[in-house]
């Protein structure tokens, strides 16, 4: 190979890859300038009034069109393919990022399409594609990865890497220079001598880019492992693995950038139809049915960053941390969490100090509940049909006949087979329902109607007095009564809580029933209500001469008491779903009381952990989707739209997506998968079991089995973030964790040996810190001589601010300064230098890392201090720098060898 035909084939390449770019630019131009002149005409026939959802849904729709237009204004293409078919014809074939547009004198295709992964090959590989005349076999022979940038009114790609057949790997720092410099006389070679190497064009091998912008790298052509795992079908369930810097959110990225465009999955028609079946069922659009999940707001801020960038459009309601979706679903849509009105089992506390074991297995907990729910239910049903078949009553001795032999004989899940068994009988409930509540409503008028007429301000003095009682933050709700709320239709107003706040005299009047209603059950049971219940307390205000006869009130207890039954029979779901709440609370206290998972109770019964309310969110998820599951095997069947049914229903997605999946607990992962629709189950998780900092997160890849039985484990290892000595520490820091080291292969690089990482000890102050951090930045700044991104990482968030502080006044004489991100929260710019928790810096990568006081992380963390240094250490590209307070200790020594004082040595 000669240096001029090597010169003339790149030029070649240059030529018609900056022709192509500047056509596809400028008609993604015109065609947005088109878009908003268009104005909102296209929205005339939606009356934004009754159809608020397809208003969002068609403006999410125009957001997404806008979106690709800027990627491909941002980036018109990103890689040009020369190959040769069978029979020897060449053809060329661009690519782009997202949906192309079809420009005269050039063929493009989308990378996300089937054909784009003629991308990923290297020149001189070969696969088979199909075309509508049926499948061919193409070779590559040459592939060139495009980085398209504008400046001064020009385009160019700049460190473009070109695969040629024969020739070699090449990165092309600027085609612009490339085409420019053929056009001029080439330098003599006395002058050339004079050129340094970082003026050289035209680099054999291919280079790493200094990262100069904090958040996800940007790649916007996957390699082959990468690309068969993004293009899975669609009804997969997936858990990607790999060491740090392999593309894992990435890979999630283009996955999910593939399978929510229609035109990517067209040659599947199997894909549309599912596609169209979870439309209808959940009413949601395929292109806004997503969620994806992530660990930290501050990784979830560039996971959206980076959605956008693939031109795909993502909004707060799609990218997701699980602690506030938490909330969200348990206050809006399960139920389960208090609400201004009063409504809502729950109060959800940050803090307690009650869970026996806060490093617990949530899953055995979990078992134990779940188990302890479905026993307590069935048991309740089996025991409500027997009372049922010894009353004299001949409706309902004949009704618990047939269902006590029903409900004693069923296979699999108890909660379908109690649906379809009381189905069977339903008239014959509603008919003994709705006898019984005529005449509770005539006892109880009668007890009404005599207060009125011999107290005509009787109302007033009611509605005064139930008010007051509100008002006490001490009134107390009875176990029983929760369950009677959790029985009430959404509509009812008795099943209100208390709220604290004045009540109108018909909320008053409904008070007084339900006090009513509890001491007619109380003289059936031969009790007394508690004294601290608002049912109590009214009682005794009302005293005994006000309350009905006690004929009268043994007489409604039992009629209440046979209704309850009939109740539970008639409000299945409600009994099932909303009845989990006041069962947890049940099973919390008898629990407290053996010491199991709990060393006591709370101090208020609604209280509620965040850790607690993931296990009942997913009872909550996996028993209303056992009963969806049955609605939907029945094709008549009309699938419930209100409810929690109706809420769960809603809530499903066609796809759900994990973040740094390692470290939520298995109960959330099992959650998030309750969220994906079962004619899917599109569940994607990716993670390192080596980077989980909780220790309730994921710890094995087996543990994922109980999560989804079919999941399917794949995992890659190319490393495209850190330098070769980087990755030999990361592997024996693995080691010390107790992990086996990762598998890592590096990209075929000029420059992948790197840099020995450094350390230093005796370092106990901010000054002394930042005076070595300081020299370390100089050096950093002297070889680069570029703004690059780093990152300062400590063990508290206390320390965030005085060491940013400290370091800040070192910095002033060399212009840069130090930013306290306090929280994971990003401020300032790229150029700064931030100072992190560690915590908040899961995913992100810089081109330098230093991690302070790590000997007080050993001593703080001894089960999960290497997890600490692994995360931190595999931040880092290039640099990565360690101080101690002290001595190194006892557990690093043997990374030693990894280590000098400094760069500038």
């Amino acid at each position: 190979m000669t240096k001029s035909n090597k010169d003339a084939v790149l030029r070649e390449i240059a030529r018609d890859a900056l022709e192509c770019i500047e056509l596809v630019a400028s008609d993604a131009e015109k065609a947005q300038r088109d878009r908003r002149n268009a104005g909102p005409g296209a929205f005339a026939s939606v009356n934004t009034l009754n159809s608020p959802e397809q208003v969002k849904n068609l403006n999410e729709a125009a957001a997404a069109q806008m979106a690709a237009l800027s990627t491909l204004i941002k980036q018109p293409v990103i890689a040009r393919v020369d190959f040769v078919d069978e029979e020897e014809r060449e053809s060329t074939i661009f690519i782009s990022r997202g949906t192309p547009r079809s420009v005269p004198g050039f063929k493009i295709a989308g990378y996300l399409t089937p054909f784009g992964r003629i991308a990923t090959l290297a020149a001189g590989d070969q696969d088979t594609f199909n075309f509508p005349a049926g499948s061919r076999e193409l070779a590559v022979t040459s592939n060139a990865k495009l980085t398209p940038r504008k400046t001064a009114g020009h385009w160019d790609s700049i460190d473009s890497e070109i695969d040629l057949v024969d020739l070699g790997r090449f990165t092309v720092r600027s085609f612009r220079d490339l085409i420019e410099s053929g056009d001029r006389n080439s330098a003599s070679e006395l002058e050339a001598l004079w050129e340094d190497d970082a003026d050289i064009n035209i680099v054999d091998g291919i280079r790493r880019a200094i990262l100069t912008k904090m958040g996800l790298r940007d790649q916007p052509i996957l390699d082959r492992f990468q690309d068969e795992i993004f293009r899975l079908p669609l009804d997969t369930s997936c858990f990607l693995s790999g060491p740090p810097g392999t593309g894992k959110t990435t890979t999630l990225i283009r996955r999910l950038a593939q399978k929510t465009d229609r035109d990517a999955l067209l040659e599947s028609g199997e894909n549309i139809r599912l596609i169209d079946s979870v439309e209808d069922d959940t009413g949601h659009p395929h292109a806004q049915s997503w969620i994806v999940f992530s660990p930290t707001e501050l990784l979830r801020q560039y996971v959206k960053e980076a959605f956008n960038r693939e031109g795909l459009p993502a909004s707060d309601r799609h990218i997701r941390t699980w602690g506030e979706y938490r909330r969200e679903i348990s206050r809006d849509a399960l139920g389960l969490l208090r609400t201004s009105s009063g409504s809502g089992p729950f109060i959800e506390r940050s803090a307690q100090g009650y869970i026996a074991n806060p490093d617990t297995d949530d899953v055995a907990w979990y078992q134990d509940f779940s188990a302890y729910v479905a026993t307590d239910v069935r048991e309740e049903l089996i025991a409500d049909a027997a009372s049922l078949e010894k009353s004299t009553a001949p409706d309902l001795s004949s009704l618990g006949k047939k269902l006590a032999a029903s409900f004693e004989q069923f296979t699999g899940s108890f909660y379908p087979h109690a649906v379809r068994v009381v189905e069977r009988v339903r008239v014959d409930i509603d008919s003994a329902s709705q006898s019984r509540q005529t005449e509770i409503e005539e006892i109880l008028s009668e007890a009404r109607n005599r207060l009125v007429y011999d107290d005509r301000d009787f109302p007033s003095a009611l509605q005064a007095e139930v008010s007051r009682l509100l008002e006490d933050k001490q009134v107390e709700v009875e176990e029983e009564d929760e369950f009677e709320a959790a029985l009430a239709n959404d509509d009812d107003e008795a099943s209100e809580l208390p709220t604290g706040r004045t009540v109108s005299r018909r909320q008053a009047l409904i008070r007084l029933e339900s006090a009513l209603r509890t001491l007619a059950k109380s003289r059936v049971a031969g009790r007394r209500p508690s004294n601290t219940s608002l049912a109590g307390k009214l009682l005794s205000w009302l005293g005994d001469a006000r309350t009905p006869s006690e004929e009268a009130l043994r007489r409604l207890g039992k009629l209440l008491n046979e209704q309850s039954r009939l109740r539970k029979l008639e409000r299945l779901e409600r009994l099932f779903l909303r009845g989990i709440a006041p069962r947890y609370k049940k099973y919390r206290s008898e629990m407290a009381k053996v010491r199991q998972w709990y060393s006591a109770e709370p101090e208020k019964r609604a209280d509620i952990h965040w850790r607690e309310l993931d296990l009942v969110i997913l009872a909550t998820l996996q028993i209303g989707n056992e009963l969806l599951s049955s609605i939907r095997s029945r094709p008549t069947a009309e699938l419930p739209s209100a409810g929690v049914l109706g809420a769960i229903r809603y809530l499903q997605r066609a796809q759900i997506l994990v973040d740094e999946a390692t470290d939520f607990s298995r109960v959330q992962l099992a959650c998030m998968r309750e969220l994906t629709h079962p004619s899917l189950r599109s569940l994607f998780l990716c993670g390192d079991i080596n980077q989980r900092l909780t220790p309730w997160g994921l710890k094995s890849n087996e543990a994922l089995s109980w999560i989804d039985p079919d999941i399917e484990r794949k995992s890659i290892t190319v490393s495209y973030r850190q330098s070769q000595r980087l990755v030999e520490l990361a592997k024996d820091i693995a080691t010390i964790g107790g992990s086996e080291p990762s598998d890592i292969v590096l990209p075929d690089r000029l420059d992948s040996e790197g840099l020995p990482p450094v350390w230093q000890t005796r370092l106990s102050t901010n000054e002394s810190i930042s005076d070595w951090l300081a020299e370390r930045i100089r050096e950093i700044d002297s070889t680069l001589q570029k703004a690059t991104t780093i990152a300062v990482l400590v063990n508290d968030e206390e320390e965030v601010e005085p060491l940013a502080r400290a370091l800040g006044e070192r910095l002033e004489e060399i212009n840069l300064d130090a930013v306290p991100c306090k929280d994971g929260k990003v401020v300032g710019n790229d150029r700064d230098v931030r100072v992190f928790n560690i915590r908040h810096i899961k995913g992100l990568e810089f081109e330098a890392v230093f991690f302070v006081n790590l000997d007080k992380t050993v001593d703080q963390f001894p089960d999960l201090f290497a997890k600490f240094l692994y995360v931190g250490a595999t931040r880092a590209a290039t640099y990565l720098g360690l101080t101690f307070s002290h001595d190194v200790p006892v557990a690093l020594h043997a990374l030693a060898d990894h280590f000098e004082e400094a760069w500038g040595q």
